[in-house]
């Protein structure tokens, strides 16, 4: 490594000062969930106009599980979750 002293008319670089960090204690995150549990053989899956309201409430789409019975889906559930307040 070449190190090059500075000579007595040249400016020293300035470096900004650090940046002070304080931690606040915070209480854990508390979520509410939702879940729609709907028969394909009897209702439709849950479409943009279904899911609309729910997003305008705060619920976030966080899975959808299918379960087989034999050859055809039995039931879709959707998973909601929101921050609760």
């Amino acid at each position: 490594m070449y190190f090059q002293p500075y000579l007595a008319n040249e400016a020293k670089p300035a470096f900004p000062p650090p940046t002070p960090i304080v931690f606040e204690p915070a209480a854990p995150a508390r979520w509410e969930y939702h879940v729609v549990a709907i028969d394909p053989r009897e209702d439709e899956p849950l479409n943009e106009q279904s899911l609309e309201p729910l997003g305008r409430d705060g619920w976030l789409l966080a899975n959808i599980l299918t379960l087989p019975s034999g050859q055809t889906i039995s039931r879709i559930y959707y998973y909601f979750v929101r921050q609760a307040e």
